[in-house]
């Protein structure tokens, strides 16, 4: 639909507005109200600049008109030939209008349009010589001359212009405009408080700005929508677009961490990237997690991706081997299994998160690069008035399933029947439940345990603001979590940050600083009750005088409740960046980044946690880490344009040096567990290991990359690297990459033929990275000391060195296809990937008689790694007061060992196969039950008569596919986010720590079992007594096929809803923004496996980062609710 207004001399059409830009949505809006405020703008001017336009008003102008029976529009027409006045309408509402009649009189011009519009429900205004007719209520002129005119640029988030930007007042469709083509703008809005002026563009999230009549002049700066092509990603050294980018890029943004009720931000990460494997630890707050990035790439080398928050790298601070992301000293943990050094990160302080996945993306760091990179931007502040932001929100957590056990006369039956097959008769020793505990009371341990709720409280306030040049943001918060276990157990944070960006007048000089600091303190069990779930029901927890009943073979599972876990880390990060425009176009900068990290641990043992029978005493380790990292990165980068292209070269060079500290002292012999923080009450005291680890990394890089006319781009990567893990002879490698993109849809041809495809784009990328993932040191002798002969002190050489210790290398090949339908409400990824590791590093076992037990060396084994990754997402609905958006993503990955040089001559041929995955298990076949005596029988694939480890087969226990979905709806100040994450893969379905039979509790599977009157079944017998035939059987068992299976699972991983406030009920308190919402994360399980706690965290092995890697249960990762507010000021 146009706006036009019709010439004396013909019936031409003048089109006033246009925007092939905008959706239709916005085309349809602003057209309806841009020749309104042409002629607003026109009265504002007019009073501003006292210009006299000497027009002459419609209510002095008289012509002689006279009209049958004709439309309003013709009658206007008429007019226009009468008079010099041009009218301006829209043709819709003008149209199914009676028609007028007019006797020949002189009249005013006004007095006509007062007859001939009469009870059609439109007026007019008067501006010069135009007059407009809308059915809107118009100001006047001389009221339009009591408004004021704001003024100011609309820019993306990294300061380029943005023409075509929606501009209008919130809830008064009369004053719009948009901005030009250097995305600058003015408008005239009332002179009144409380306007609010909203800023809308295509693909980009819409933002609201409050003014008044002392608003100076406005910079806004818009950030893309997640998916987006002008999404900004974050890659090394630099950013880019969706549209220019060559890499694999995923990233998350702000708005989609904030909605998750989660402590640390990687837990936000599940499910929602392509490629990418996160995992919790277990559900303990303060737990580590783990990512993988498109598989894992090592034998036994570290497998953990590259961190570099705001900039700075992250380091591993133990120095173990292989390396890790868990910051807990040298191995002292409480039950959550590790510390992750991102829980000292608050979610709330991060802008996005950027995991760099190609060679292309990941070669510009080198020998750091082989596992991806996930690089953390952190929030800044923007240019404007101060704004203050205060969130509260309160929730609580729980198990969210549990496993179906047997009550407790299912189970003293299942004992009675167990003895009964063995012929053994049950006594006081063998079978206390049966003979002495109370046979009518039982505990369920699982609800006692970890049946409880654990509480979530946080407050956060941040205040942001600043001008064109000095903008900050300070941000400070409070957490704490308490867990599910009996007692007074609980993680407990304080972050603050503060961001500072200063540009010079001249805008040659830019600085930022980043400074932020944690502390986080966690007071837990020593250890994990969850396994304790199988105790037997009637099990006593006290004997009759009130204190704690022992039991050989058990410990109390409120005893395991007294050994307690204290840590306290304090974790300072802070760094700068500085630049300096030499030239147009050339620019210097220079990175200074700095990291403490201190951790101070404590784990006691009192005597009452343990068996009196023993005689124990108390005991204590107190271990502390003290970490520092420091890295300086000078560039320098230039942007030249050539031809209709951009050419961009970087060079730069990297200065970072590590030091961790590590002391352990264990204490024991305390003669009051009241002492037992306090090492000198300690009746002896031993030096576990006193440990300091220097870690150095020098590198210089390069990068080159050419866009002509975002149709064809090219980009360029090199690093050679130098890492003081390797020897002299081996201490340098180079890495480097070539990564290249066609936007076919620039091309004239594809525009003519494909007008429904807004965008497409082929890319692909080849390149080498590395890994040095390994202990320090490992090319030399290391000593330790012992004690010699007659208590001499002495030294020996506890490790063999090997001088010729050398990078791992990883091949990365990367192809791809990027497609956006229909002005991109539908875009589409494709990504095939193939990445093969070389030069392994790993330990060997070596002959005893050596004095070693192992020796670290390069295998000449190449393991790949590849898989499709597909990414849609799509704008279903995009109307005025409703939408609805939906993101989905699935990976299909396999891994194998490609070659593996003289594997059946190694100490690993009994580990791994050439050509299947790495990840593999060997399994018996089982057959089922032998009907005649309840034995579990199992397949005898060599044929000789005799069930060994050669009937075994091979079974892969990696995930073949994965992935999640989510839709978002949105309506008028409603939001309702709905995410779904997948996971289909082999895996363990059956926990049997203990035959059935025995003094421990069974899941509601064995209800099934095998008797002499259920011969027909194929689940085993019950049995309680070594040496049986029932339970000889299941030595195999547990090794087969028969508790193995479709371990797959669909989980609600999380949902939210919110409403924002209407501005209207606000502006009376002086709040600018305000909602309430509610956040669940891990809400619901959907899976074949209903005897684990949690398919995600219970895996047998499997690469690292993927579970507990353990056949056991650990607490899995809480269903969390929370209820809270936002608002700002």
């Amino acid at each position: 639909m146009y706006f036009s207004a019709q010439s004396a001399e013909g019936r031409k059409k003048y089109v006033f507005f246009t925007a092939s830009s905008h959706t239709r949505y916005l085309i349809r809006q602003l057209m309806r109200i841009s020749l309104i405020i042409a002629i607003v703008l026109s009265a504002s001017l007019q009073c501003l600049f006292a210009i006299d336009l000497k027009a002459q008003s419609a209510q002095q102008v008289k012509i002689s008109l006279e009209v049958h029976d004709e439309t309003i529009a013709s009658a206007i027409k008429k007019i226009e030939q009468n008079s010099q006045f041009r009218f301006l309408y829209r043709n819709n509402e003008l149209k199914n209008l009676k028609t007028v009649n007019l006797p020949l009189s002189e009249r005013t011009v006004k007095e006509t349009l007062d007859i001939i519009l009469k009870g059609t429900g439109l007026t007019f205004i008067q501006v010069d010589n135009k007059i407009l007719i809308s059915k809107q209520s118009l100001p006047t002129a001389a009221e339009t001359a009591k408004d004021i005119r704001l003024t100011g640029m609309v820019t993306d988030e990294i300061g380029n212009p943005l023409p075509g930007v929606s501009i209008r007042i919130k809830g008064d469709k009369m004053f719009s405009t948009a901005s030009d083509q250097y995305g600058h703008f003015g408008i005239t809005v009332p002179s009144v408080n409380g306007i609010t002026i909203i800023f809308s563009y295509i693909g980009y999230v819409t933002r609201e700005i409050a003014v008044d009549d002392k608003t100076p002049a406005l910079k806004i700066a818009l950030v893309p929508e997640a998916g987006s092509l002008n999404e900004v990603q974050i890659i090394g050294y630099g950013t880019t677009t969706r549209k220019t980018s060559t890499g694999s890029v995923a990233s998350i943004t702000a708005k989609e961490i904030e909605k998750q009720p989660v402590g640390n931000p990687l837990a936000a990460l599940s499910g929602r990237m392509s490629g990418v494997l996160i995992a919790q630890n277990n559900g303990v707050p303060g737990g580590a997690i783990q990512v993988q990035i498109r598989g894992q790439n090592s034998l036994s080398s570290g497998g953990i991706p590259l961190y570099v928050i705001d900039g700075v790298p992250f380091t591993n601070f133990n120095g173990g081997s292989p390396a890790t992301d868990n910051l807990n000293a040298f191995g002292t943990s409480g039950a959550s299994g590790g510390i992750s050094p991102f829980g000292m990160i608050n979610p709330s302080d991060i802008e996005r998160i950027d995991i760099l996945k190609d060679a292309d993306a990941t070669a510009i760091y080198g020998s750091r690069g082989a596992n991806g990179v996930v690089l953390i931007t952190t929030k800044k502040g923007k240019s404007g008035k101060v704004k203050i932001g205060l969130n509260l929100n309160t929730g609580f957590t729980e198990v969210n399933r549990f496993i179906p056990t047997l009550d407790l006369q299912q189970y003293l039956a299942l004992r009675k029947e167990a003895f009964q097959n063995d012929g053994v008769t049950p006594n006081t020793t063998t079978a206390p439940d049966l003979t002495v505990w109370d046979q009518n009371n039982g505990t369920d341990f699982q609800k006692l345990l970890i049946g409880n709720r654990g509480h979530v409280n946080e407050i956060q306030g941040s205040m942001s603001g600043g001008n064109d040049q000095t903008r900050f943001f300070f941000n400070s918060a409070y957490r704490r979590e308490s867990t599910v276990f009996l007692g007074d157990n609980s993680d407990k944070r304080f972050s603050t940050r503060l961001n500072l960006d200063h540009t010079s007048p001249n805008k040659k000089f830019t600085v930022s600083f980043s400074a932020s600091y944690t502390n986080d303190n966690t007071n837990i069990p020593t250890s994990d009750v969850s396994s304790a779930y199988n105790l037997p029901p009637n099990l006593p927890l006290y004997d009759a005088a009130g204190k704690l009943f022992w039991a050989n073979g058990f410990t109390n599972p409120l005893a395991s409740l007294l050994r307690r876990y204290s840590g306290v880390t304090n974790n300072l990060i802070a760094n700068a960046n500085l630049k300096y425009t030499i030239l147009p176009g050339l620019n210097a900068k220079a990175n200074f980044g700095y990291t403490n990290t201190r951790l101070d641990q404590v784990a006691t043992t009192p005597a009452s946690s343990q068996n009196p029978a023993n005689n124990p005493t108390s005991s204590a380790t107190f271990t502390n880490l003290n970490a520092q990292n420091w890295i300086i990165e000078p560039t320098l980068d230039y942007v030249k344009k050539i031809g209709q292209g951009d050419l961009t070269a970087l060079i730069g060079t990297s200065f970072q040096q590590n030091t961790s500290n590590g002391l352990s002292l264990f204490g024991s012999n305390y003669s009051n567990e009241a002492l037992l923080g306090t090492l000198g009450a300690a009746g002896t005291t031993t030096v576990n290991y006193n440990n300091i680890v220097k870690y150095k990394y020098n590198a210089v890089f390069a990068k080159l990359n050419y866009d002509w006319n975002e149709k064809y781009l090219i980009n360029a990567t090199f690093r050679r690297d130098g890492s003081s893990r390797f020897g002299p002879a081996n201490r340098f490698g180079n890495f480097g990459a070539v990564g290249a993109a066609w936007v076919f849809s620039n091309e004239d041809f594809v525009k003519d033929n494909l007008p429904f495809l807004s965008f497409g784009k082929l890319r692909g990328s080849y390149g080498t990275t590395g890994n040095d993932q390994i202990s320090n040191y490992i090319y030399l002798p290391l000593y330790s000391s012992t004690t010699a002969y007659l208590g001499n002190a002495a030294t020996n050489v506890f490790t063999l060195p090997n001088e010729s210790i050398q990078w791992e290398t990883t091949k990365k090949l990367d192809f791809a296809i990027d497609l956006g339908f229909l002005k991109d409400r539908i875009s589409f990824t494709a990504n095939y990937f193939r990445n093969r590791s070389s030069d392994q590093i790993t330990s060997n076992a070596i002959a005893f008689q050596s004095g070693y037990n192992s020796y670290t060396l390069n295998l000449p084994a190449v393991i790949q790694n590849k898989g499709l990754e597909f990414e849609l997402n799509t704008t279903n609905i995009n109307s005025k007061d409703f939408s609805w958006k939906t993101s989905v993503n699935f990976t299909f990955t396999t891994n194998k060992l490609v070659d593996f040089p003289n594997l059946d001559k190694s100490f690993s041929a009994s580990t791994y196969v050439i050509g299947e995955s790495i990840n593999l298990i060997r399994l018996y076949h089982y057959l089922g039950v032998n009907p005649t005596n309840g034995t579990a029988m199992f397949e005898d694939r060599d044929g000789n008569g005799i069930i060994n480890a050669n009937d075994r087969y091979v079974a892969d226990l990696g995930t073949p596919f994965f992935g999640g979905f989510n839709n978002t709806f949105s309506y008028k100040g409603f939001e309702l986010g709905i995410f779904f994450q997948f996971n289909h893969r082999f895996g363990v379905t059956q926990i049997l720590n203990t035959r059935p039979g025995v003094l421990f509790n069974q899941n509601d599977f064995w209800l099934g079992r095998w008797t002499p009157t259920n011969t027909s079944s194929d689940i085993p017998g019950a049995t309680a007594t070594a040496g049986s035939a029932i339970y000889t059987s299941y030595n195999n068992y547990t090794s087969s096929d028969a508790i193995y299976g479709d371990a797959s699972y669909l989980k609600l991983r999380s949902v939210n809803l919110s409403y924002t406030l209407p501005q209207e009920w606000l502006k009376h308190v002086k709040i600018s923004n305000a909602s309430i919402f509610v956040q669940g994360q891990n809400l619901y399980t959907w899976a074949k496996n209903k005897y684990t706690l949690d398919t995600e965290t219970t895996i047998q092995g499997g690469p690292p980062g993927l579970g507990t890697g353990t056949l056991g249960q650990v607490l899995p990762p809480l269903r969390t609710i929370v209820f809270g507010v936002n608002c700002s000021f």
